[in-house]
């Protein structure tokens, strides 16, 4: 590519990708094969320039969108169709039970809750995952999911996202709250540095403030509103 490395190697990779669905073709199983091409965390800015990069917040290791908002494509012949766009929450924790539901499995998930034996085992276990096949395959336009829960890496629950339709409205307005923040710029320091917990929750509205910049820059009257919308936070 004349790029550096990591670009040839997204062009190799993708490359790879293609064989992969030319195999697909060529075994004859392309129509009943799932594809899901997807990521589990958003870049790591600080190995630059062998790293990807984000319009969200931050990056990696913090509690901001850049962290978790990852791109997905699923391919399925003849269940979804091609070129659609969903925008609806969706977290890899739910693609067990839509991909079981994929398979005709849609109670898994009450079975596990209740305890089910597979195979010679017994699993009891609350799944937090929501089936979204009905979503993908566009027998709805609503996600299964209206609420996400941030944790880092230590396990500590750091933001929340919650989904609700207002009255009159026809999208649901995303409210995030942030109990926990990476401070750090970027880099390394993300890793290093602790996260700060706040004594007020952040409040943010995702539909209108995606990337987080409320809170960024000269002053302004995003503590004012923070403060006059406080009730968001007990509504989530």
């Amino acid at each position: 590519t004349g790029l550096g490395v990591y670009a040839d190697g997204m062009v190799e990779h993708d490359a790879m990708v293609g064989q992969l669905l030319d195999k697909l073709e060529e075994l004859g199983i392309a129509d009943n094969t799932i594809v899901v091409f997807t990521t589990d965390n958003g870049p790591n800015l600080f190995t630059w320039p062998d790293a990807a990069s984000s319009p969200f917040r931050s990056e990696k290791d913090s509690n901001w969108e850049g962290a978790f908002r990852v791109p997905a494509m699923v391919r399925w012949p003849g269940h979804i169709k091609p070129g659609e766009i969903v925008n609806g929450m969706f977290s890899g924790l739910d693609w067990f039970p839509t991909l079981m539901a994929a398979v005709g499995d849609t109670t898994i998930k009450d079975r596990l809750l209740k305890g089910a034996q597979i195979g010679d085992k017994t699993f009891k276990v609350h799944l937090d995952g929501y089936n979204q096949l009905p979503l993908l395959t566009g027998q709805t336009d609503k996600s299964a999911r209206d609420e996400y829960y941030y944790f880092d890496d230590d396990g500590e629950l750091v933001s929340m996202r919650y989904d609700v339709v207002l009255p009159d409205a026809t999208n649901p307005t995303a409210w995030k709250i942030v109990f926990a923040e990476q401070r750090a710029v970027g880099g390394f320091d993300i890793w290093r540095n602790p996260f700060t917990s706040l004594r007020t929750p952040k409040i943010y509205n995702l539909r209108m403030d995606p990337y987080e910049r409320g809170d960024i820059g000269p002053t302004n009257n995003w503590n004012e509103w923070n403060t006059q919308n406080v009730y968001l936070i007990f509504e989530g």
